[in-house]
């Protein structure tokens, strides 16, 4: 009940959409595939049965000239309907600016229809103006404003043609029909406006859960299972590109003695403090995982093996030298690697582990790495420590 409450006050009560732009732009992305893939299909048949109506305009017009261009209008908005689905195939970014040229187009083609027609009724042509209208708010994926917007421009227009053209005087019947346009527009903005709020309400909730999901709750680093995603993401995109990758693995030594002398709770406290002394070092696109117990990862893409042994250096110099209240000095013992050629994620990751196992194995409180003939300089080595085993 919290997180919906909290999710609420990010949306406006007007539009049914987040205030911050940013917001808007995370949700957009969210969208997008489902959105597209769901309204192309809908449109492609909502566009194939509107030039359909050729067949009964056949009939209806006597006219010739007339028949043509109606028959073109028609045709005219299939071939801009086939249009928009293959540009927002390719461009899903810019749906919205495709969608609103589409509605403006498609908007004018409707006039057309209603300009050109030999004796036109009124009352079925009204029936396709609720139909446009319920198209712009329920098929065609647009922001609030311009929904609302392009359909009071479609109402607006076909009631001064249909004046243009004497299709009724401004009597209470005509009247009626336009009010009842406007309720229609009404409901359907009240709906959209319902439907947008609880879409972004469920957006946020799913993404709120997902971060839960993969952060740790009491380090607030990425756990075990946000790693396993993204290493394969960092595998692919170095692979693919070229970029170098590396990993640093350490593990907080005598750990267990501190929970054993000092109880949990104070564990806890050395946890949490380790996480942020390390996270105000590394950079912004790195990525600090608690890989468990206490044992942690840092992810650095775009990293050579030579800067990721000397960040290491550095963490342990922060842990060595900051004071942790009750338990007075901690050390931690590192493995660090880059990617190989042949790596895959399970490859990676043991190469880490064995690392910082021989780090361990060696006496702790050291950094073991596995670049061949490294030598380091003294700022690299900190206070001396062995660079390799």
């Amino acid at each position: 009940m919290e997180i919906f409450n909290q999710n609420s006050e990010k949306i406006s009560p007007i539009t049914g959409e987040f205030n911050a732009p940013k917001l808007e732009r995370e949700f957009f992305s969210y969208m997008i595939e489902e959105t597209v893939q769901h309204f192309r299909r809908n449109l492609l048949v909502f566009s194939f049965i509107f030039s359909l109506f050729i067949i009964p305009d056949y009939f209806l017009i006597q006219d010739p000239t007339r028949l043509t261009v109606i028959f073109l209008i028609r045709i005219l908005f299939l071939l801009l309907s086939i249009l928009y689905f293959i540009r927002i195939q390719y461009m899903p970014r810019y749906l919205y600016v495709f969608s609103t040229i589409y509605e403006l187009i498609g908007i004018i083609l409707f006039w057309g229809l209603l300009l050109f027609y030999e004796h036109p009724d009124v009352v079925i042509h009204q029936q396709g103006l609720i139909v446009i209208i319920l198209a712009i708010f329920f098929i065609i994926p647009n922001r609030f404003f311009i929904r609302v917007l392009m359909s009071l421009l479609t109402t607006i227009g076909f009631f001064y043609i249909a004046l243009l053209r004497n299709l009724f005087s401004m009597s209470s019947y005509s009247w009626g029909l336009l009010v009842f346009s406007m309720l229609i527009i009404t409901f359907c903005a009240f709906t959209t406006r319902r439907l947008n709020r609880l879409q972004r309400i469920q957006f946020q909730t799913t993404q709120e859960l997902r971060r839960i999901s993969t952060i740790d709750s009491l380090t607030d680093t990425y756990n075990r299972m946000k790693f396993d995603e993204e290493i394969d993401k960092e595998i692919s995109r170095a692979q693919r590109y070229q970029f170098p990758l590396s990993g640093i693995m350490f593990d907080l030594d005598n750990f267990k003695k501190i929970n054993d002398q000092y109880g949990h709770l104070e564990g806890d406290k050395v946890l949490k403090k380790v996480s942020l002394l390390v996270r105000a070092i590394i950079r912004e696109n790195d990525l600090l995982f608690r890989w468990g117990g206490e044992e942690f990862i840092v992810l650095l893409p775009n990293t050579s093996h030579d800067s990721a042994i000397q960040l290491s250096y550095r963490i342990q110099d922060y842990i060595r030298n900051d004071k942790f209240a009750s338990i007075g000095r901690l050390t931690c013992s590192f493995g660090v690697t880059s990617l190989k050629e042949d790596d895959t994620a399970n490859s990676f990751t043991n190469r880490l582990d064995q690392l910082q196992y021989r780090a361990k194995k060696a006496g702790k409180d050291r950094i073991v790495h596995d670049l061949p003939g490294k030598n380091l300089s003294l700022f690299e080595l900190g206070e001396g420590k062995d660079g390799k085993e």
